[in-house]
């Protein structure tokens, strides 16, 4: 069920029927918000092949908004931390946008920064130390041996 508050997010969602006005029916979630002139990432396929805008984004976001299972700020943040985690940069500012639009605070948003380094920082020790590991214990590697001059 659709969170209070949400509701005009929504109906423009379930109301847009082209790319560009789904597009557009995100932005009334942060309010103030537009790509500068001919920097809007998905414009090719609003253009060229329209059921990608929907398919690929607008559907699920729709569900999202509409299940309401989590509330705008901590699903904002979420899915910050998700493309700070794959190095989606451009979808940054928006995501932080719509988290800000939401309540969240730029100390949060910095808070899902630290939580995403750590992911990652957590991640590479944990494999390296296991692939660091099975090298040390390799035969080719205990048969090594240093190189004399």
């Amino acid at each position: 069920m659709v969170r209070k508050g949400e509701e005009k997010v929504l109906k423009a969602m379930k109301e847009a029927k082209t790319a560009k006005e789904m597009i557009d029916s995100w932005l009334t979630q942060r309010p103030g918000f537009d790509w500068p002139a001919g920097t809007d990432p998905l414009v090719l396929y609003v253009k060229r092949k329209p059921e990608m805008v929907y398919t690929h984004a607008h559907n699920q976001l729709t569900q999202l908004v509409d299940r309401g299972i989590l509330d705008p700020k901590t699903r904002y943040l979420v899915i910050l931390a998700c493309y700070m985690m794959n190095e989606h940069w451009r979808g940054v500012l928006p995501q932080a946008c719509n988290a800000k639009a939401a309540g969240a605070t730029e100390e949060e948003i910095m808070e899902v920064a630290h939580i995403v380094c750590y992911a990652v920082s957590k991640t590479k020790l944990s494999d390296s130390a296991t692939y660091l590991n099975e090298i040390f214990n390799d035969p080719i590697y205990k048969n090594t041996r240093i190189r004399e001059e």
